[in-house]
């Protein structure tokens, strides 16, 4: 993905049905693959109660996805290095907070913004912004300031994921080890103003593959703090990070251990229909809010 690049994301639950339609769509497999993930955050939370998601992934390394711009009164400084709007970001993560000049009729309050930073420099420097603290000599690797600030594992589970491609969109259709499932169309562009023309071209195709854009799907991290860290779950929600699901997504019983690969296929991406976000995509270098 270029730098500087914004994701435009729809999360939604693919029905058994959403494969075959791709196809028909002309949509193209791009591949399949497994992952893990873990996130950190500080005992307190800091980091997470101001939207910023510290991510290790198995086999793209360190990601920070955060706001342009920090949240005020969360846990940080009021300016974070290298942020790259004024306007302070819309409340929630991932979920549905409109997105400045894109359309606001239907479906409401769909987008957010998010930076994507995979640059060292930049996440070490933006973790040290948010935490209020100057960086030292050593943290030039995440690593290091992963250490130093007191950074603990609050979440590690596998995706296995099923990608398409339709022209400049793409579909993942996930599956996580802890029993739940979720699927996304996304399009990158370039440039903020090219946001309302992707978002909208990525809703008609959420629309396509069955989607009427009237039920909220939590993103993954969602359910996994609802489900296993419900301490964490509440503080995000009085924080205003999250919005709370009214009950928790069903768990699949038959849904594979982290060390136990399964396929995903129709057969393992089920369901009715989604959420929408939109993400700020890598720089030098799961609204109805749903996390990362």
């Amino acid at each position: 993905m270029p730098s500087g690049s914004i994701e435009v994301e729809v999360k939604f639950t693919a029905g058994p049905g959403t494969e075959a339609r791709l196809a028909a769509l002309g949509a193209a497999l791009a591949g399949s693959s497994s992952f893990r993930d873990r996130y950190y955050d500080t005992p307190d939370l800091r980091l997470t109660r101001a939207d910023h998601w510290l991510r290790l992934r198995q086999g793209a390394g360190w990601e920070l996805k955060c706001p342009p711009v920090p949240r005020r009164g969360a846990g940080g400084s009021s300016h974070v290095p290298g942020a790259l709007s004024p306007e302070p970001p819309a409340e929630g993560a991932g979920g549905s907070s409109h997105v400045p000049g894109a359309p606001s009729p239907e479906p409401p309050a769909v987008a957010t913004t998010y930076q994507e930073l995979t640059s060292p420099h930049a996440i070490v420097g933006r973790l040290c912004g948010v935490l209020g603290v100057a960086p030292v000599p050593g943290w030039d690797q995440v690593p290091g300031a992963v250490a130093g600030l007191g950074l603990q594992e609050f979440a590690s589970f596998v995706t296995w994921r099923r990608s398409y491609r339709l022209g400049g969109l793409r579909v993942d259709l996930d599956q996580a080890d802890f029993g739940y499932t979720v699927a996304e169309v996304e399009a990158v562009v370039g440039a903020q103003q090219e946001v309302p023309a992707a978002l909208e071209g990525v809703m008609q195709l959420q629309r396509a593959l069955g989607w009427d854009g009237a039920t909220h799907v939590p993103g993954k991290m969602s359910v996994y703090l609802q489900r296993h860290r419900p301490r964490h779950y509440q503080e995000l929600l009085r924080a205003g990070v999250l919005a709370g699901d009214p009950q928790p997504p069903p768990h699949d019983d038959n849904a594979s251990g982290p060390d136990t690969p399964a396929p995903c296929g129709p057969s393992k991406v089920m369901g009715p229909a989604g959420a929408a976000e939109v993400e700020m995509g890598p720089s030098a270098g799961e609204r109805q809010p749903s996390t990362p």
